[in-house]
């Protein structure tokens, strides 16, 4: 259980004369212009308690270095000229990004995009804020978009008053991981961790989103995937990023801040390329497998929301 959130500290904050307010927690800082005032409120909450998860979801990460600063406004016009403002002669590198925003620096600036959808975003884009912010050593690209799409999985209960963040429960990544199994896009492990969201943008928005979706899948994977045969590394893997020991751990003498994703994955996780890939499509075939968005809808893993099921099948069955 996430802790309960301390009292923040409220001032107001006008932006293009809109009226907003900064909302203070410890470590972050939020900027919220937004007119749907359910959004408004939920929002330093929602904030406050992914940054929480980020900590806590796999394995113990380090606080952030520096407060993390995050901008959201109501209206996209409004994102458009902070950035102009904030980014002068790159602002139009980041006008032309897609919709929601992004982060550069440890600051995520984002606008509304309808409160389920910009809450998704938050907490995407809070992953990245996170990493930039505080961790010694980046993560491959295959990793740091994988777990954002992780951190993303979440649901409101109780009229919407309280926050459950299930990484499980993501259903545009599982609906579109669906979509590329039946439409055969899966690419090749290789293939997904030697890319980058750039190069799968470079082949269309359709690319794009199964990018996401199949590193989304590639989390839970190693996370959850043969028995749990790779989960202890995943961790170390994360823990070692955060903390600075990636590169002595893989013995490598010449630092760099980004590491060749298809490096990384065989130096920590000792297994063959193709023998990873095999039981990785496997995986998602059964991730994808009839009912699963059942199990998606509750926050579970499919596959063993299938296994408890058919075992509760067999146990009532009459006997012959």
């Amino acid at each position: 259980m996430l802790p309960v959130m301390p009292q923040p500290a409220i001032e107001p904050w006008v932006f293009g004369g809109a009226q907003g307010s900064i909302v203070r927690l410890p470590g972050l800082s939020i900027h919220v212009v937004v007119r749907d005032r359910w959004l408004a409120d939920t929002l330093p909450r929602f904030a406050w308690q992914a940054m929480q998860h980020y900590r806590t979801a796999l394995g113990a990460l380090p606080e952030p270095r520096r407060p993390i600063d995050t901008y959201i406004f109501g209206k996209r016009s409004q994102w458009e000229q902070y950035t102009r403002e904030a980014l002068r002669d790159s602002a139009e590198l980041y006008l032309g990004m897609g919709r929601g925003g992004y982060t550069i620096e440890g600051r995520a600036v984002l606008y509304d995009i309808g409160p389920v959808d910009t809450l998704f975003i938050v907490a995407h884009e809070g992953w990245h804020q996170y990493t930039q912010s505080t961790f010694a050593e980046q993560l491959p690209p295959w990793m740091e978009e994988g777990l954002a799409t992780y951190m993303e999985g979440h649901r409101m209960r109780n009229e919407r008053t309280t926050i459950e963040f299930l990484p499980w429960r993501n259903l545009e990544r599982f609906s579109e991981l669906r979509s590329v199994v039946r439409e055969g896009r899966m690419v090749s492990l290789g293939q997904l961790v030697g890319g980058t969201p750039q190069s799968f943008l470079g082949d269309g928005r359709d690319s794009l989103l199964s990018y996401y979706a199949q590193v989304w899948a590639l989390m839970h994977f190693l996370n959850e995937g043969e028995g749990g045969r790779y989960r202890a590394a995943f961790r170390q893997l994360i823990d070692d990023a955060a903390n600075g020991r990636m590169a002595d751990r893989m013995g490598l003498v010449r630092r760099s801040r980004l590491m060749p994703g298809r490096l990384v994955l065989s130096q920590y996780f000792k297994v063959d390329e193709r023998e990873l890939d095999r039981q990785y499509q496997a995986f998602v075939k059964q991730v994808v497998a009839s009912g699963a968005g059942d199990a998606i809808w509750l926050g579970e893993n499919p596959i063993d929301f299938a296994a408890r099921k058919a075992a509760a099948k067999s146990a009532s069955a009459p006997a012959p």
